[in-house]
């Protein structure tokens, strides 16, 4: 009884400043099956949401190289104008890296450390605020002695690229990681070309 009368308490006081609001943007009060209720404010009616499908929303967890802003990124008008998003293929890392972590060396105990000291040593987040809005790694296990390795940039302060991906794969060998490949890829704001294969 004592519960009831509380809740009928807490009912009246949410009526009651409701009723007093003078915010504009408040809306009348309506009863629901004798439950007092707001309505949904008008403006927030008419706005538009940038939703993840059921199909999608997995994705972001369980594939390591998905980024959430694909998802939440306005393309509509570059749409409008014939642009179409598109991902390059992955091809081998054109850049250079320490030949130490490339090789069995006892080093680096868990892929972790091997992907950071990677990162470090082709300077990956040097552009950060400058041009690039955005780093981030993650790491996928195949099994205990192989995992896939991804450092992805999006944001990039350029009209073509929107963002990039470096893939390391790595292997465990008599206790220690090394790298035994990288690649990289481009996530293309207008497409790619036919012959290139680049963003254009």
């Amino acid at each position: 009884m004592k519960k009831l009368s509380v809740m009928v308490s807490i009912l009246f006081l949410a009526a009651c400043s409701a009723e007093t609001m003078t915010d504009e943007r408040a809306k009348p009060v309506v009863e629901v099956s004798g439950t007092v209720v707001h309505q949904q404010p008008k403006e927030a009616e008419e706005q538009g949401y940038i939703k993840i499908s059921k199909e999608d929303a997995p994705k972001l967890w369980n594939e390591a190289d998905v980024q959430l802003w694909k998802y939440v990124t306005d393309y509509s008008l570059s749409e409008e104008m014939g642009y179409k998003q598109e991902i390059t293929s992955w091809r081998k890392f054109e850049g250079e890296f320490d030949k130490s972590l490339s090789s069995p060396n006892q080093t680096w105990e868990n892929p972790g450390k091997l992907l950071l000291a990677f990162m470090t040593d082709v300077e990956v987040s040097n552009f950060l605020g400058q041009g690039i809005w955005e780093v981030n790694s993650r790491i996928k296990f195949s099994d205990e002695n192989n995992a896939l390795g991804y450092i992805m940039s999006y944001g990039l302060f350029d009209d073509s690229a929107a963002g990039s991906d470096i893939k390391l794969t790595m292997k465990k060998e008599n206790g220690f990681w090394y790298i035994e490949s990288a690649e990289e890829r481009e996530h293309c704001s207008r497409g790619i070309g036919e012959k290139s294969g680049f963003c254009i």
